[in-house]
C-alpha cells in the first residue's frame, strides 16, 4: 500500500528548465553538494543545460570530470502548496521523487517539506 504525505510548507520550482538525460548519455561533471542534508547530488551538464543529478545514477571517470548516465533521469521540481496531498514514489539523497494528489503532476520536492 502507498503511503499519502501531506506537505508541511510551500515550495516552488527553483530551476524553470530542467536537466533531462537519457540511459548511455555523457555528462560533463561540476561541483558535487556539500550540504550535509543534500550530499550525493553533483552538478551535471550535457551541453544543453545543466543540474543537480544524483551520483547513484552516474558512472564516473575515473578523472571525476565526465559520467556515463545508467538510468533516464529529469531534475523537474514540482511546486506543492502547504497541505497538498502527494504520494511518495522513491527519496534519494534528501529529495523525493512524488506525485500531487489533485493533479498527477510529479517531480522533485525536498524531504523537510513533507509531513
Amino acid at each position: 500500500m502507498t503511503e499519502v504525505f501531506k506537505i508541511l510548507e510551500t515550495y516552488k520550482t527553483q530551476y524553470e528548465n530542467p536537466i533531462t538525460l537519457d540511459k548511455g548519455e555523457i555528462v560533463k561533471l561540476g561541483e558535487e553538494e556539500t550540504e550535509e542534508k543534500w550530499k550525493g547530488w553533483i552538478w551535471a551538464d550535457n551541453g544543453i543545460n545543466g543540474g543537480w543529478v544524483p551520483i547513484q545514477i552516474l558512472e564516473i571517470s575515473k578523472d571525476n570530470k565526465e559520467a556515463k548516465v545508467l538510468e533516464y533521469y529529469t531534475a523537474k521540481e514540482l511546486d506543492v502548496d502547504k497541505g497538498d496531498e502527494i504520494l511518495k514514489i522513491k527519496s534519494l539523497n534528501g529529495w523525493s521523487w512524488v506525485r500531487k494528489m489533485i493533479s498527477n503532476d510529479e517531480g522533485w520536492i525536498p524531504d523537510e517539506i513533507i509531513g
